[in-house]
């Protein structure tokens, strides 16, 4: 009787701490951004296998890992090529697996163009801003700076510009975001 007991408490205290325990799914998670993700372990999970298969299901990474405590691991997939890749997690009790898509970052391109209006006067037109800032800077052929325009403006704009001097095929546009990228117009 006193074995049956025993037996009793140890299955009902095994049984209790399991289902304390979360699964693999609910404390792993991963985070990506363009072609780099960190794997998220929120608890310890004991001895990790980490696989990482490319688009056509080929292993191409593999790490051993003791997870005692929450664990952050950053990969970095930029020297791979674009696509669909694998991310698999194994203890020796669960298999967990993530799928992950590896792009590069698209840059965008500033949307500036010219309309000319008459002989000493032109609209430009600027579309694809993000932060308030824009740099217009008009030269004349010789290069020389002639006035420079800073608009406030975000999503995109379009204002008039009139020359006083100089008629619009003797100047050049110089359009500048705050995000640095550079657009030149030559208004011929």
């Amino acid at each position: 009787m006193k074995t049956l007991a025993t037996l009793v408490l140890t299955l009902s205290l095994a049984l209790g701490g399991m289902a304390a325990d979360k699964s693999l799914m609910e404390i792993s998670s991963i985070e990506a951004k363009e072609q780099r993700f960190t794997l998220r372990l929120t608890e310890a999970a004991g001895q990790v296998m980490v696989s990482i298969y490319n688009p056509d299901g080929k292993l191409i990474d593999r790490n051993h890992y003791k997870v005692n405590s929450p664990l952050n691991i950053p990969y970095n997939l930029s020297k791979m090529p674009e696509g669909n890749y694998k991310v698999k997690l194994e203890t020796k009790e669960e298999i967990v697996s993530f799928k992950m898509e590896n792009r590069k970052k698209v840059e965008k391109k500033l949307l500036a163009y010219t309309e000319i209006i008459d002989p000493k006067t032109f609209t430009l037109k600027v579309l694809g801003i993000e932060k308030p800032g824009t740099e217009v800077t008009i030269f004349d052929n010789s290069h020389t700076k002639i006035a420079t325009d800073v608009i406030q403006e975000t999503g995109g704009f379009a204002k008039n510009y009139h020359l006083k001097f100089l008629k619009v095929e003797e100047v050049y546009l110089q359009v500048k975001d705050a995000e640095g990228r550079i657009k030149y117009l030559y208004l011929d």
